[in-house]
């Protein structure tokens, strides 16, 4: 249970330092304007070492959180399907790893790389979002408040998705709404880790 909550909680805040990191090694990076996605972009100060201190470790973590609890002796399919989405979210990072986006992300015609990356990190946010989802439902044994607290991360998160996808027009604060719409999530992660100790 303890390396379970232990990667629960290393998982997030190990995407939060390293993408501070490297961001420091990138010059004029803005957090407030750029998507983090831009750290590993082909051709960039960070291109070589972001994958290698962001996409694979945090790939590593979420994997295997997943794996601790689909290793736990439990009838509760939450845990099982928990499990399962927290793999796919860390393959999913292994792989916007292994396919950095295009030097322009706004190219009209992306590279094939780009469209991998692309279609990676939607799988890690949806399958984020989803297992958030499936915990609004109070079909587990934490308290009501979780389900709640499940359900407005939820929304704050996609309220975010929203707020992103208009700002890529504009490019003003699409990092910041970037970072809300997955940080909100990610410090869900966090709560549940400590919740699933607690129980």
């Amino acid at each position: 249970m303890e390396l379970l909550v232990l990667a629960g909680i290393v998982a997030p805040l190990w995407m939060l330092v390293g993408v501070i990191i490297v961001a420091r090694l990138y010059p004029g990076y803005n957090h407030r304007q750029q998507v983090m996605s831009e750290l590993g972009a082909r051709n960039r100060a960070t291109t070589k070492i972001h994958p290698w201190i962001n996409n694979f470790p945090i790939g590593f973590w979420f994997v295997l959180f997943g794996a601790m609890l689909l290793n736990i002796e439990s009838t509760n399919n939450l845990l099982f399907l928990t499990g399962i989405l927290m793999m796919v979210q860390g393959v999913s990072h292994w792989v916007t790893g292994l396919f950095p986006c295009d030097e322009d992300l706004g190219v009209p015609k992306p590279s094939k790389g780009q469209v991998i990356h692309n279609l990676a990190g939607l799988v890690v946010y949806f399958s984020l979002l989803a297992t958030c989802l499936l915990w609004t439902i109070k079909i587990h044994n934490l308290p009501a408040w979780f389900s709640l607290y499940s359900a407005v991360s939820a929304v704050i998160s996609v309220v975010a998705l929203v707020l992103m996808l208009r700002a890529i027009k504009t490019n003003i604060n699409l990092g910041l709404y970037q970072r809300i719409n997955y940080g909100v999530l990610a410090v869900w992660v966090v709560v549940l880790s400590l919740m699933l100790m607690k129980n």
